[in-house]
């Protein structure tokens, strides 16, 4: 087994690795949030499943696009009729036009009122087409508070059974008229061509030919996997966030990896130390508060650095002896008063970049390995085997 020294070091890398991330994941936590970026990302996976790349969504018009898509399903409205009134003139009507088929599952009674307070209409947001997948749609507002506060209003969830209750809904819009395999699919037949909406619920109906329930289960399976898909996008662009305030963080409190393996290996009693408050600290439970976890973490850092952990931009030991001449880079331990200031300052970058690159894994990681290494320390030696 490995010595009480070797472990305490690890532990007291693993929780600063662990106390980093979660502090960098809980900023990022508040920042997508601050942003709206999961609605966004909901309304951006939801607009690549059913509609098409030239149509934008008007989350103002959505009830008007539902009944739209309802009346074309119905025979009773055109195409052309789904222009919006700023585009009436003789040359736009000539074109033809569908609703959005965002704006008319959104603009239904099952999905306006989901997940948020008042009507989806009331969210002045319009949604562009992306120019390619995984990326988030552009997005226009002309209310004051403009797109962020928009996007924190909208719901960041929909289930797969609210989509397919809603798209049933949708492919009946005679309320009076017994819902059937047949229906449905005269009904998808009358979408307007193009729709990867139509194209899809074809194929999907082909699969249920006489089932209406089992059309409803495929339907639900087929919006869960795309979403399974856009949650996979979300997390590479929360990834990429944490990343970035993780790296402010190192940088602006100075938690250098080198500098701390440093300290833990060469003094064996603020190794102790540590091992001690990383015993007492731990992530953040859940259902927590985000400003609770984040206050938590900072205290769990302030106690790391209190009991000796070289954090922060404090003075380094070499500029404290009385008769030491330091600049200012010296002192923070940027450069260093003995030369070679080169080789330093790369040490100096070589332990930040290893700090973030530590954060790649995530705090759940490096928490769950400190519990494993806790668990280490904590059994102690192996007892050698009685004499007989």
């Amino acid at each position: 087994m490995p010595s009480s020294g070797i472990i305490d070091l690890a532990i007291g890398l693993t929780f600063v690795f662990a106390v980093t991330a979660a502090f960098a994941s809980a900023v990022t936590e508040l920042i997508a949030r601050l942003i709206g970026l999961r609605a966004a990302y909901l309304l951006t996976g939801l607009r690549e499943l059913v509609d098409s790349g030239g149509v934008s969504t008007d989350l103002g018009r959505a009830e008007s696009d539902y009944q739209l898509m309802r009346g074309l399903l119905q025979g009773s409205t055109s195409p052309g009729a789904a222009l919006a009134p700023a585009a009436a003139d003789p040359i736009a009507q000539a074109i033809p036009a569908a609703p959005s088929v965002t704006g008319a599952l959104l603009g239904g009674p099952i999905l306006s009122s989901q997940g948020m307070v008042g009507q989806i209409t009331s969210r002045q947001l319009t949604i562009m087409p992306a120019k390619r997948p995984g990326r988030l749609h552009r997005m226009k507002t002309w209310q004051a508070g403009g797109v962020w506060r928009q996007r924190r209003s909208l719901p960041s969830y929909i289930s797969a059974r609210s989509f397919g209750e809603a798209v049933l809904d949708l492919l009946q819009p005679d309320a009076a008229e017994q819902i059937t395999m047949v229906t449905i699919r005269r009904n998808i037949d009358a979408l307007p061509a193009g729709l990867p909406f139509k194209e899809s619920l074809q194929a999907l109906a082909s699969n249920a030919p006489y089932d209406v329930n089992r059309f409803r289960a495929l339907v639900e399976h087929w919006y869960g996997d795309h979403m399974d898909r856009v949650s996979g996008w979300y997390k590479r662009h929360v990834a990429i966030i944490t990343v970035v305030v993780g790296a402010i963080l190192v940088v602006l409190l100075n938690i250098n990896a080198l500098t701390i393996g440093r300290t833990l290996y060469t003094q064996s009693a603020v190794s102790a130390a540590i091992s001690t408050v990383a015993a007492n600290g731990g992530k953040c439970p859940a259902g927590q508060y985000r400003q609770a976890c984040l206050e938590d973490l900072q205290s769990q850092l302030s106690a790391a650095a209190a009991v000796g952990l070289p954090i922060g931009w404090g003075t380094v030991r070499d500029c404290t002896a009385p008769k030491a001449h330091c600049n200012w880079m010296d002192e923070r331990g940027i450069f260093s008063q003995h030369g070679n200031s080169f080789w330093q300052l790369v040490l100096v970058l070589i332990g930040f970049l290893i700090m973030i690159i530590a954060l790649v894994p995530g705090a759940q990681t490096w928490f769950g390995l400190l519990s494993k290494l806790g668990g280490l320390r904590s059994a102690g030696p192996k007892p050698s085997a009685a004499e007989n």
